[in-house]
């Protein structure tokens, strides 16, 4: 590689400032070239560590959660969300897409990781560079032999040296990254600080905080290791033993447990590189935004269990259903207290949902017409408010995301490479297992805290959705905790509890398809209406052409 590529390492605008600094003590003149033109010796490694992390953010983004249906169906595989009026037989009905491996936005990541570790010889933070590359190799790594299967592993990342490197068994692909991580640690924890403030500067995920960077590791390998736990008979390493000896080594071994941890990236929102992904600057056009509605088995468990995610993650919708008697079969009135659009129907007529969060369901032939989705009531509600959305995608009865997601920018919005909610419901299932002697409930709820902290609820808000009189009411925390500790105590799977509120948690990001992969849990394929396959979810990505076209070898 001779010269630094383009797009992966343009930094968010608000590190922008750093750039003046990032060829180390050079002339004025040297400065001012085109970083763009720089060769690999001249550009600070501190650049490229920014470029790993923005350039991670983008294409996770990307295939989680905010991208279109050629880059991200699993939200709707995991039925967290559903697309209508345009491409949702690819989504929704599994009408998946090829994908190749090397596909650009998912490999230069990784890419640009292995070369962050190349650079970091003779640097005076050598070890802590080598420690922030070994880390995000492991998770992308991690996220492509989850996504595909075999990969190429110990022959990656080796340029026009190899040009045709052999995929490696899954297996061994995971062995691989979790000793990485191992080495990730151990590096990282040598380091103890990072010397140049350019570089912590540079650090957009920690900030230079080392210990976040080991916790991170670690908390990765914990996430590794467990997708081996049902193959613990071939996996070539005591994954549980492992397991056991990195959490009861604190010290050691320090782990992600409170979401101030969390390894998380936010957007800016100044301008079409820094922004959110799914914000207007990078679709101008609302009808993107609006296809992509609550699905309705995400939506109907947080409102079984009166949970104020709902609230945060999701719309009410614009115009409610209510059966209430007003002469006509259905009419179109404003409520009286709150002004709100409302559609009376004279009785409950099958199929129709009469809550203020409503969810399409999973996988419809025609999702555009759920709930009574009909131009002539659309029409009618609009004579009451016209500020209700009517274009492209347009269903106001029932929920779109909620509108921090279509923001630029929001501090609640953020690509999450790995939470602390996440953790915790790893070791509630080391504790099911007994991998861990601990106390599986405590990290149960934990984990459910995290994620209601890393949203920002509090106790009190009033953001707790009532069921009855579909009103927000304060949020009850320790009543709700005190709900979940007996869900758990009730359930007569633990692990399926676990990986349920795990499920929930692990919204936009992908996490919870390879646990569904894994155990089965939650068990929500039963849902599916009219799939491509019948009630089958697809358990990998289809590899695309480049692997056929380029890599004839193997």
């Amino acid at each position: 590689m001779n010269k630094i590529f383009n797009h992966h390492l343009k930094i968010w605008k608000w590190a922008a400032g750093l750039l003046p600094f990032l060829a180390g003590c050079e002339s004025l003149t040297e400065i001012n070239q085109n970083p763009n033109d720089l060769t690999d010796e001249r550009v600070n490694p501190a650049y490229v560590l920014t470029s790993v992390v923005t350039g991670s953010a983008t294409a996770l983004s990307d295939v989680s959660f905010s991208g279109n249906v050629t880059q991200s169906v699993i939200s709707e595989a995991m039925q967290y969300t559903q697309r209508d009026f345009l491409e949702f037989s690819v989504s929704n009905q599994f009408g998946w897409y090829p994908v190749s491996f090397d596909y650009r936005s998912l490999h230069q990541p990784l890419s640009n990781a292995a070369y962050l570790g190349r650079r970091a010889a003779g640097n005076a933070d050598s070890l802590f560079l080598k420690g922030a590359s070994l880390t995000m190799q492991a998770m992308w790594f991690g996220i492509q032999t989850s996504l595909w299967g075999d990969v190429p592993y110990r022959e990656a990342n080796q340029g026009t040296a190899n040009l045709q490197p052999a995929f490696d068994p899954q297996k061994d692909v995971f062995i691989g990254i979790i000793t990485d991580l191992d080495k990730a640690n151990a590096y990282l924890k040598q380091a103890g600080t990072v010397k140049s403030s350019v570089l912590s500067q540079a650090d957009l995920l920690f900030k230079g905080d080392v210990l976040k960077w080991r916790k991170f590791a670690n908390s990765l390998r914990l996430r590794f290791m467990m997708r081996l736990s049902e193959k613990l008979g071939d996996a070539g390493l005591d994954v549980k033993a492992e397991f056991s000896k990195m959490v009861a080594d604190p010290s050691n071994y320090p782990l992600m447990t409170a979401s101030e941890d969390n390894a998380a990236i936010s957007y800016p929102g100044t301008n079409t590189i820094d922004a959110w992904r799914m914000g207007a600057l990078l679709k101008p056009t609302l009808s993107e935004f609006y296809r992509i509605k609550a699905g309705a088995t995400m939506i109907d468990f947080l409102k079984n269990q009166d949970d104020p995610r709902l609230t945060v993650w999701f719309r009410p919708v614009e115009v409610q259903t209510l059966v209430r008697d007003k002469g006509a079969e259905t009419v179109f009135a404003k409520d009286e207290g709150s002004g709100d659009v409302k559609r009376y129907i004279k009785s409950y007529q099958q199929g129709i949902d009469t809550s203020l969060y409503v969810g399409l369901k999973i996988a419809l032939v025609n999702p555009d017409i759920y709930n009574e989705n009909i131009a002539a009531h659309r029409t009618e509600a609009l004579k009451l408010n016209s500020a209700i959305y009517n274009s492209g995608a347009a269903n106001p009865f029932v929920s779109y995301l909620s509108p921090m997601f279509r923001e630029n920018t929001h501090p609640l919005v953020k690509t999450v490479f790995m939470s602390a909610a996440e953790v915790n419901f790893i070791l509630a299932e080391a504790a099911v297992k007994g991998w861990i002697a601990a106390n599986a409930e405590n990290f149960y709820w934990q984990g459910i805290a995290a994620s209601l902290t890393q949203y920002g609820i509090a106790d009190g808000d009033v953001k707790q959705y009532n069921k009855v009189t579909h009103v927000r009411q304060q949020f009850d925390l320790k009543a709700f905790e005190s709900r979940m500790r007996a869900l758990f105590n009730q359930a007569p799977d633990k692990t399926e509890e676990i990986l349920t509120q795990k499920w929930a948690s692990s919204f936009t990001t992908l996490e919870s398809w390879f646990d569904w992969r894994r155990t089965g849990y939650p068990d929500i394929a039963g849902n599916i209406i009219s799939g491509s396959q019948g009630k089958k979810i697809p358990v990998r990505y289809i590899f695309g052409e480049s692997e056929i076209n380029y890599n004839t070898d193997h």
